[in-house]
C-alpha cells in the first residue's frame, strides 16, 4: 500500500455494504476518514471481499471508512499522544484489513428483503409474526448440469480467493512475529540504553503503549554481562559514558587517566580448549578517573596489547569526543613504560606531551611505587649525598636494641628491614618505615654512636615523609600541616618542601653508583608534574590540586579484586569477573586487597547506571562469588584504612618486577616462607633465607617470578592452583 493509498479522503462514502458513514461523521472523537483501496491486487481483492457488495461497482475508485479497522491497522501519531489532542485524520498502516462491523451474508439478504418488501412498520411485525408461526420451507428450485458447473466455479473461486486472504493474513503475522524475535546489535541495544537511562517508565511507555519496536530489558542485562572492552577505544563502556558526561559540569570532566601491565602465566593447556596457548600473556587495563569529582571507570581490558604512543594519544582522543578532558597520565615508575616517556617525549624536565588538538598532557609517575623503590635502594645499597651517607645501620640498630613496647614506631620489626622480594614490594612496610614517626624514633633513642649519619638518616627519612604526604592529599578539611593540605593552598612553604626534594634527589647517588637510577628521575618527574597540572587547573578556574587523585591506587584495587581468592583468574574468565566488578556485581575487597588506599568509594559509571536504570531485579544481582581472600587474615593491620590483609599494591612493580594483590607477601604483608604471620614477632630465619631465591610462594599457591623485569609477572603453582573453567 503505498503512502497516497493509506491516506484519507474526505467528501465521499463507504464502500462496505449497509454502512452509512460518510464524510464529516465523527467516531469515539475522530473525524471519519475515508481510505482508498490498496494498489496490490491480492490486498483490493480482499477489501473487495469483505465490502459483499452485490450490484456493480468498481474498487479502483472506491473507498472504506476508517470505522472498519481496528486501532492497531493506524500509524501512531506520537506528537498526539503526548499533547493530548485527538488528530484530524489518521493513516493506515501497509496492509491493512478491514475487520470491523462487517456485514454477513444473511443480514444482507435480510435488510434487501425488508428494505425491498416492507413498506410501514405494520408490515414488518406481520411479516416476522408470520415467519414465526409458519416457519418458510425451502423452495425446490430446478437445477440443470449448467447451474451446477456454474455453482461449482463460483465455489472454487471463492475457495481460491480464501486461500489468497489466509497466504496474506499468514504472511503479515509473520513479520509481526520476526519483527518481536528481532536480534538487537549493540549498538541497537545502547541506542536504547539512553532513553532506558533517562526514565524506566518513559522507557516502557514508548515500547507498550506506544508499540515502538524496542528491546526487552533481558536484551539490556545480556548485553551488560557481556559487555565488549577489549576495543577500545570503540567499546560499549565508552557509549556508557558518554551518557555520564552530558550530566556533569565541564570542570567534573578534568581526568586522569592510568594504565598498566599485568603478565600472566597460561602455559598449561585450558580445559576448555585442545590446543595449548602461548606461555605468557600480558593483560592491558586502563582506567580513567575524575581529578575534581567522585567517578571513575575501566574503560579497556585486553590480552597482549601493546601501549604505545599512538594507541595512548588514540585513547585520549576517543575520550575527548565523549567530552572527557584528559589532562594527566599515572603509570608505574616501570622500564617499560620509561620507554613509552621516550616515545612521547617526555623528561623529567618536561613530564607533558601535545596531543593533535594542541593541549599538553601531563605524565606523572606513581608516587606509591616511588615510596616502595627509595625503600628497596635504602636498604639494599644505601645513599650518597654530598659526600656523607645514608644507610639502614641507624634502623637495624633502632629495631635490635629499643623495645618495641616504648618504641613510638609502628611496630618497627626486623620485616621492614627486609629484603626479601615479596617484602621489598609492600607499601604498608615502606610507608611505615619512612614515616615521621620513624625519624623522630632515630632522633630520640639515638641508637647508634655516628651522630651524623644518625642525623643525615633521619633528616632524609622526615623530608621523604613529608614529601609523600604533599603528594598524597586526598581531602581538603582538617589540615593540620602546609604538608597535608591540597597543594595550592599554602603554596610558599608546599613549593619550598619539593624544591628541597628535588635538589637532594637530584644529588643523591645509590652507593656503587655514579649515576641516577631510574626511580630518581621518575620523583623529580613527579615534582615537576603536580607544579604543570597545578598550572592547568588555575587556567579552568582551580586553585589547589588534590594530589591522591593522581595516583593508582584505583586501578591497583581493580587489580587486586580481579586476582584475589584461591582460584586463579585464567584468560578465559577474567574478563568476565572483571565485568562483574564494573557492573557492582561482585564484592567489593578494595579495602582488603591492596595495600594502597582508594579515597573514592563511588562506584563505577557504568554501575551506576545501570543501576539507576533499574534493569535487574533482587535475583539478577547476586554477583560472583566471594573468594575466600576477602576476609581479613592473620592479624594483618587494615586500621588506617590504606592497607590490604589479603593481598598487596597492584601492579605497581620494583624496577618493572611489581605484581598483583598477591605479589604482597602471604595474608597481607608478611612472607610465607617462615616469616611472621601475625605482625608481632620477629621473623624467622626463614624469612632472611629467602633473600637469595629468585621465586617466591604465597599461601594461596600463586608464584611471583621476582627476576622478571615486567611490571607484573604472576605464575601458578600446578600442585595448588585450580583453574576455573
Amino acid at each position: 500500500m503505498s503512502s497516497e493509498d493509506s491516506q484519507p479522503k474526505s467528501g465521499l462514502s463507504c464502500a462496505v455494504a449497509n454502512c452509512k458513514e460518510h464524510s464529516g461523521s465523527t467516531k469515539e472523537g475522530y473525524m471519519v476518514s475515508f481510505h482508498k483501496f490498496p494498489t496490490p491486487i491480492i490486498i483490493q481483492q480482499v477489501w473487495a471481499r469483505k465490502c459483499q457488495r452485490d450490484d456493480q461497482w468498481d474498487p479502483q475508485s472506491s473507498y472504506i471508512c476508517s470505522s472498519h479497522f481496528k486501532p492497531q491497522c493506524f500509524h501512531i501519531d506520537v506528537k498526539a499522544e503526548f499533547s493530548g489532542y485527538i488528530p484530524n485524520c489518521r493513516v493506515l498502516k501497509e496492509n491493512a484489513i478491514p475487520t470491523l462491523n462487517l456485514p454477513s451474508d444473511s443480514d444482507s439478504s435480510k435488510s434487501t428483503i425488508i428494505n425491498g418488501t416492507a413498506e410501514n412498520e405494520t408490515t414488518k411485525k406481520i411479516i416476522d409474526l408470520m415467519s414465526y408461526i409458519f416457519p418458510p420451507q425451502l423452495p425446490s428450485i430446478p437445477m440443470s448440469q449448467e447451474d451446477y458447473r456454474d455453482l461449482y466455479d463460483n465455489l472454487l473461486m471463492e475457495c481460491h480467493n480464501l486461500r489468497y486472504e489466509k497466504q496474506l493474513l499468514e504472511n503479515i503475522i509473520k513479520e509481526q512475529q520476526k519483527s518481536e524475535q528481532h536480534e538487537w546489535s549493540n549498538d541497537e541495544i545502547a541506542k536504547a540504553f539512553v532513553l532506558l537511562s533517562c526514565s524506566k517508565r518513559a522507557y516502557m511507555y514508548v515500547k507498550d503503549e506506544l508499540h515502538y519496536r524496542l528491546p526487552e530489558l533481558r536484551y539490556f542485562r545480556s548485553w551488560a554481562e557481556n559487555m565488549n572492552m577489549n576495543n577500545c577505544p570503540k567499546n560499549d563502556i565508552l557509549k556508557i559514558m558518554k551518557l555520564h558526561s552530558e550530566n556533569i559540569e565541564d570542570h567534573e570532566r578534568l581526568a586522569v587517566l592510568m594504565f598498566e601491565r599485568i603478565v600472566l602465566d597460561v602455559s598449561e593447556s585450558d580445559v576448555n580448549h585442545d590446543n595449548s596457548v602461548d606461555s605468557f600473556i600480558e593483560l592491558q587495563v586502563v582506567m580513567v578517573q575524575s581529578l575534581l569529582s567522585s567517578w571513575k571507570q575501566p574503560i579497556f581490558a585486553d590480552f597482549n596489547p601493546k601501549m604505545n604512543k599512538a594507541v595512548l594519544i588514540n585513547i585520549i582522543e576517543e575520550l575527548e569526543n565523549i567530552g572527557y578532558k584528559i589532562i594527566c597520565c599515572v603509570t608505574s615508575c616501570s622500564s617499560r613504560n620509561a620507554s613509552l616517556w621516550t616515545e612521547l617525549g617526555v623528561s623529567y624536565e618536561n613530564p607533558s606531551f601535545v596531543i593533535p588538538n594542541g593541549r599538553r598532557v601531563v605524565c606523572v609517575p606513581d608516587s606509591h611505587h616511588l615510596l616502595k623503590l627509595i625503600r628497596k635502594w635504602l636498604l639494599e645499597t644505601g645513599f650518597s649525598l654530598n659526600g656523607t651517607e645514608i644507610t639502614k645501620e641507624p634502623l637495624d640498630a633502632l629495631v635490635t636494641k629499643v623495645p618495641s613496647s616504648v618504641s613510638p614506631c609502628h611496630n618497627l620489626k626486623r620485616k621492614h628491614l627486609s629484603c626479601v622480594p615479596l617484602l621489598q614490594r609492600n607499601f604498608k612496610l615502606a610507608k611505615q618505615l619512612l614515616s615521621h614517626s620513624t625519624a623522630t624514633a632515630i632522633q630520640h633513642y639515638r641508637p647508634i654512636e655516628d651522630f651524623e649519619l644518625l642525623n643525615n638518616t633521619s633528616q632524609f627519612i622526615e623530608l621523604v615523609s613529608n614529601w609523600f604526604e604533599l603528594v598524597n592529599v586526598s581531602h581538603t578539611n582538617d589540615c593540620k600541616t602546609p604538608f597535608d593540605s591540597p597543594y595550592g593552598t599554602f603554596l610558599y612553604k608546599q613549593d619550598q618542601l619539593l624544591n628541597k626534594m628535588y635538589d637532594t634527589i637530584l644529588s643523591l647517588r645509590c652507593k656503587g653508583q655514579s649515576h641516577s637510577e631510574q626511580f630518581q628521575y621518575g620523583i623529580l618527574m613527579h615534582i615537576n608534574g603536580i607544579r604543570e597540572l597545578l598550572h592547568i587547573l588555575k587556567k579552568n578556574g582551580l586553585d589547589y590540586l588534590i594530589s591522591s587523585k593522581i595516583s593508582k591506587a584505583p586501578l591497583n584495587n581493580l587489580i587486586g579484586q580481579l586476582f584475589s581468592g584461591e582460584v586463579y583468574p585464567t584468560r578465559l574468565n577474567v574478563e568476565q569477573k572483571l565485568r562483574m566488578i564494573i557492573l557492582g556485581q561482585c564484592f567489593d575487597t578494595s579495602s582488603v586487597n591492596s595495600n594502597a588506599k582508594d579515597n573514592d568509594d563511588e562506584e563505577f559509571i557504568v554501575g551506576q547506571t545501570f543501576k539507576l536504570a533499574n534493569i535487574y531485579s533482587d535475583k539478577d544481582s547476586d554477583g560472583c562469588e566471594e573468594s575466600d581472600g576477602s576476609e581479613a587474615s592473620d592479624g594483618s593491620e587494615a586500621s588506617d584504612g590504606s592497607e590490604a590483609s589479603d593481598g598487596s599494591e597492584a601492579n605497581d612493580g620494583c624496577d618493572g618486577s611489581e605484581a598483583n594483590g598477591d605479589c604482597e607477601a602471604c595474608n597481607g604483608s608478611e612472607a610465607s616462607d617462615g616469616s611472621e604471620a601475625n605482625g608481632d614477632s620477629e621473623a624467622s630465619d626463614g624469612s632472611e633465607a629467602s633473600e637469595s631465591s629468585e621465586i617466591s610462594e604465597t599461601s594461596e599457591g600463586k608464584v611471583i617470578d621476582t627476576s622478571s623485569d615486567e611490571e607484573f609477572h604472576i605464575i601458578r603453582s600446578k600442585d595448588k592452583i585450580k583453574i576455573k573453567t
